[in-house]
């Protein structure tokens, strides 16, 4: 019996609760599932009660993967996004899902190849941008990586929610830039990063390894001072 059979299967045992909407049993799994204090079994529960009263339920099929992955039950996450993904080939959340999981399980060629097909339902998705770009990362192909970090931080400027997400490509980027030997563009990466985020000490050190590698030692001597202090403020 296949991952999506059994998952199916054993929706199929759980006792019906008539009393609650497949869309109640829906709203409780969020609520179990990403407001603290966050209890996933009972979440994914709560789910498979939506997925008891509708098979092909879709939305609970991909949130069922939420509280599964919280689990570290990697392989039934998986499954129920693809799942999910046969139920609706357009739903891009669940792409971006079954992509992470692709991720955790370090199967990053099958993990790209999904964040890519979810950029082709939704080319201006920040988050799918993300997962390709780590995913390039792991695998080595430094320069497409830098290229897809490119994408992440032009298009955060659409998408305020993911400003966090930016700071950690620009510090990702500064990384890569580096290990290419591109000095002065992995200190424009640092610089950006430490403007997103002024209070990382490790930013301001990176800044301060890089202006060393380039013969710019005062500026480097100013990058690493301000790392000391904020190193201070924070054990203070």
């Amino acid at each position: 019996m296949s991952e999506e059979n059994h998952l199916m299967s054993q929706a199929d045992e759980l006792p019906l609760a008539s009393q609650k909407t497949k869309e109640q049993w829906l709203d409780e799994g969020h609520l179990l599932s990403f407001y603290a204090p966050i209890r996933p079994e009972e979440g994914l529960a709560a789910y498979e009660q939506a997925i008891r009263l509708d098979p092909t339920y879709e939305l609970a099929w991909r949130m069922k993967a939420t509280p599964l992955r919280a689990l570290k039950r990697y392989e039934e996450a998986l499954a129920a996004y693809e799942l999910a993904i046969s139920l609706d080939p357009t739903d891009v959340q669940a792409y971006i899902g079954k992509g992470d999981i692709l991720y955790e399980l370090k199967r990053y060629e099958e993990a790209l190849l999904t964040y890519e097909q979810a950029i082709a339902l939704e080319p201006t998705s920040a988050e799918a941008y993300n997962g390709k770009a780590i995913s390039l990362s792991f695998l080595n192909r430094e320069e497409e990586a830098l290229a897809a970090y490119e994408q992440v931080i032009r298009l955060d400027d659409d998408e305020p929610v993911y400003s966090y997400l930016a700071y950690l490509n620009s510090t990702t980027k500064g990384w890569l830039l580096e290990r290419l030997a591109r000095y002065e563009e992995a200190l424009a990466a640092y610089q950006e990063a430490s403007r997103l985020e002024p209070n990382d000490a490790g930013i301001w050190r990176s800044i301060g390894d890089v202006l060393t590698t380039l013969g710019r030692p005062q500026e480097a001597q100013q990058a690493y001072e301000k790392a000391r202090q904020l190193d201070s403020e924070e054990q203070a």
